[in-house]
């Protein structure tokens, strides 16, 4: 069995890549599907107008408001799961953000005004837009609007605004086998967007080679399959894994793989008490 191993190959602020080498397919995909679904992030989740006199519905605002990326990572250590606030009115401070939205443009302005998330005032200074410069409405000379809303955590698979990464993606390790004894101009001509292999070709000597994780392999395959026939041959490598999430900005990447590992450990924790409950109703059945 192979032994497992975690490599961190990329970390800043929007993007992480890992290379799991060892894990199970399902396993890293399992990760890769809660980081989008299931790691809980602040979002507006519903808002009351006061007053609106622009030229656009509340209910359409009220989506962009809720669409609005707020930073979370401080919210999850401060405020009650999706699950605990399933329940709660907002006035439940420790479920609810209360997000303030009042702008007027005067009568007498020489122009209208964009209102942006920078204009939202928070009950939590540690919840703010990630984004400050996203615009919500514009609003006309003599225009105003006022609306209260409430953010909570919520969890991607109730509503993609909810969802931490807009990138979540798996790869499996990408070899490439080559021969300069069976190579051709037509051959090199098709691999030219990959240097490496045609450096690899040029020497006359056969191998084996990995493809850089951020390299796109599907052009490499074609050349495999048309000019490239006994010169080249692509190979994926399932032992080998890349795991790339890129944020939304809400949360730190890294902090979405760790929370989506607390996720799986949590699902895994809840089916082995279901079986052994099964386990113990079958066995006081009979």
């Amino acid at each position: 069995m192979t032994d497992e191993s975690l490599e961190l190959l990329e970390l800043n602020d929007t993007t992480i890549t890992l290379r799991l080498t060892g894990y199970p397919i399902p396993y890293a995909n399992a990760i890769r599907r809660l980081a989008l679904s299931d790691v809980p992030t602040m979002a507006i989740d519903f808002v009351y107008f006061h007053d609106n006199e622009s030229s656009v519905y509340d209910e359409i605002i009220a989506h962009r408001l809720g669409l609005i990326v707020l930073h979370s990572d401080e919210a999850l250590k401060k405020y009650g799961s999706p699950e605990e606030c399933r329940d709660a009115n907002e006035g439940d401070e420790h479920c609810y953000v209360k997000v303030y939205l009042y702008y007027e443009v005067p009568n007498d302005a020489a122009e209208g005004v964009y209102v942006k998330a920078s204009d939202l005032k928070f009950s939590d200074p540690d919840v703010k837009p990630a984004y400050p410069d996203t615009p919500i409405i514009y609003l006309a000379p003599g225009q105003r609007i006022q609306a209260v809303a409430y953010a909570r955590l919520g969890r991607g698979y109730e509503h993609g605004k909810w969802s931490p990464a807009s990138i979540s993606a798996l790869r499996y390790s990408t070899l490439v086998e080559y021969n300069g004894a069976n190579v051709s101009p037509a051959c090199l001509e098709c691999v030219s967007a990959y240097p490496e292999v045609v450096q690899a070709l040029n020497s006359g000597s056969s191998g084996k080679m990995e493809l850089s994780y951020k390299r796109n392999s599907s052009a490499l395959r074609y050349c495999e399959q048309t000019a490239c026939k006994g010169a080249v041959k692509v190979i994926y490598d399932p032992s080998s894994l890349y795991l790339t999430i890129e944020s939304t900005g809400a949360l730190h990447p890294a902090r979405i793989v760790h929370q989506a590992t607390k996720c799986l450990d949590s699902k895994v924790e809840k089916l082995l008490k279901a079986v052994e409950g099964a386990q113990v109703e079958e066995a006081s059945g009979s």
